[in-house]
């Protein structure tokens, strides 16, 4: 997996072809609506999306994720260069500094980095820390402990924000402090946090990337909870932007002249089903490690109709295990739809072989509750043709959470799957991540273990046919199918461009300028 410069500087050659945002305002603020007020500003403690929509103004990271060109940009790193398949250097710009005056050198990488792998476990498990090496004060070199392809695909997200580590060390690391007063080198600082009404940023005139500075002097973000109220507030022009739409309001904002971005994230929602074990070893839902019973339930719904009631065809349904369209790992390889005829034979078939009884064939699905249901019900009356029952619970957030992370007490579930990440696509079918309730359990288990190790290991040329095996194997023995993706819609005001988005589909404003 070596790779030296050339790569890396055609990707410069591409970075120097973008046009410079519009000379910078004196006095022009961006008003943004966000749903609710943030727990961090602090990416590398970042609590939610809330979060996300503030902070990412503040930070930078060693690459730019550009969406068009779906390539990583040089940011903080000018350039990069594989060692070897677990080793990559870094360049660090020499012209960096960070809100306080102090210059952003190597060692904060390292450090930034290093406290990210306390703190997004999940999104830095392909990080081997204890051999991180700062060379100098322009070159880190970054360690895996294990082949991880797409990490120049994610470094440009939030989970991967570099800090000042010498002002964080001095203030004793004060997560807490941190939180509401962070010390970053991007494009904005903070200047005010009113609590329980508004954040406001103002652009960093000491800004590195000179460039590329901001338009707008400030961005006052809103705390609006209320998904009506935000929408309201935008059409009457209170706001410029507003985060987390709702679908059906999509077309109304249009016919209103508003610029509306329904955003199909790298992410999916897969319909997972539960064969963890419980103390005694026994399997929670041994009716689900049938795998007629499997086949029934997927020949039994339709992916089309639920993508349609939940997200009103702005949603991505696909024909792939694990993967959606706008996934570059995204492999179709389903060949089945729905026909209740050889569902109904399939249930038929594992009845007479198991003699499962109505109560084996009763399942448990958690929804959060306040939010939109109709894929689960929907859902709910397709297995209901087959002779399977789904109770549908409807929970706080913070407990589905839990449950879905640390509990696995549901048995069917429609969850979340960062594709973007390949960490989370493959650990979402491998039993042996003790967290993965959803993974594959059966006589095929060690096959599937020997194509996630084969994915995990492959280089350029055979990772995307490495990953199409995982979820081939996915599909043909009905492990999960992808229902849709995750869709959030933005809008803003038609006199202004200029919205971006990570590599985990996620916005930012800093860049928003007037429209041509």
């Amino acid at each position: 997996m070596k790779k030296l410069l050339s790569l890396i500087l055609s990707l410069c050659m591409l970075l120097t072809c973008v046009s410079a945002l519009a000379e910078p305002s004196a006095d022009a603020v961006l008003r943004v609506a966000v749903d609710g007020e943030p727990a961090s500003l602090f990416a590398a403690y970042q609590q939610s999306k809330v979060d996300n929509r503030v902070n990412s103004s503040l930070w930078n990271y060693l690459v730019e994720w550009d969406d068009e060109a779906k390539v990583s940009k040089p940011s903080i790193a000018t350039e990069w260069e594989w060692i070897d398949d677990l080793h990559i250097r870094f360049t660090i710009r020499d012209d960096v500094y960070f809100t306080n005056g102090e210059k952003l050198v190597a060692e904060d990488v390292a450090k930034s980095l290093d406290y990210s792998c306390d703190n997004h476990q999940r999104y830095t498990a392909m990080f081997d820390r204890e051999n991180f090496v700062v060379e100098d004060d322009t070159h880190v070199v970054l360690a895996l402990n294990r082949p991880y392809g797409n990490l120049l695909d994610i470094l440009g997200c939030d989970y991967y924000t570099i800090f000042d580590w010498s002002a964080f060390e001095a203030d004793g690391m004060d997560t807490a402090k941190w939180m509401r007063d962070p010390i970053g080198s991007g494009p904005y600082k903070l200047v005010e946090w009113v609590s329980g009404d508004h954040i406001t940023l103002e652009r960093n005139e000491n800004y590195w990337d000179k460039d590329n500075m901001p338009y707008f002097k400030q961005i006052i973000y809103y705390f609006i909870a209320d998904q009506a109220a935000r929408t309201n507030a935008l059409e009457a022009g209170t706001v410029d932007v507003a985060y987390t739409i709702a679908v059906n309001q999509i077309e109304e904002l249009k016919t209103a002249g508003l610029t509306v971005n329904p955003y199909n994230q790298n992410v999916t929602q897969p319909l997972t089903f539960n064969m963890s074990l419980l103390e005694d070893g026994s399997v929670r839902n041994p009716a689900l490690q049938d795998e007629n019973v499997r086949k029934a339930i997927f020949y039994a719904i339709d992916k089309a109709a639920l993508a349609e009631a939940y997200h009103m065809g702005y949603g991505l349904d696909g024909q792939s295990s694990l993967t959606g369209p706008n996934s570059a790992y995204y492999f179709a390889c389903e060949t089945f739809s729905q026909d209740l005829s050889v569902a109904q034979a399939a249930m038929d078939e594992a009845i007479a072989e198991n003699g499962w009884t109505p109560e084996d064939l009763t399942f448990t699905m958690y929804g959060v509750a306040g939010s939109d249901l109709s894929q689960y019900e929907l859902l709910q009356y397709y297995l209901s043709q087959i002779g399977i029952t789904i109770n549908i619970e409807a929970v706080d957030l913070a407990v589905m959470l839990f449950e879905h992370l640390f509990v696995g007490d549901s048995s069917i579930g429609i969850g979340e799957n960062d594709t973007w990440d390949v960490t989370r696509m493959l650990e979402l079918v491998d039993s042996r991540v003790p967290t993965s309730f959803e993974a594959y359990r059966g006589p095929y288990e060690d096959e599937l273990h020997t194509l996630i190790d084969a994915a995990w290991a492959a280089d350029d040329a055979t990772r995307y046919d490495a990953y199409a095996a995982v979820q081939q194997f996915c599909a043909d023995h009905y492990v999960t199918t992808v229902l849709d993706n995750c869709l959030f819609v933005d809008a803003w005001n038609s006199a202004y461009t200029g919205m971006l988005y990570d590599a985990h589909c996620w916005p930012n404003v800093w860049a928003m300028h007037p429209a041509e």
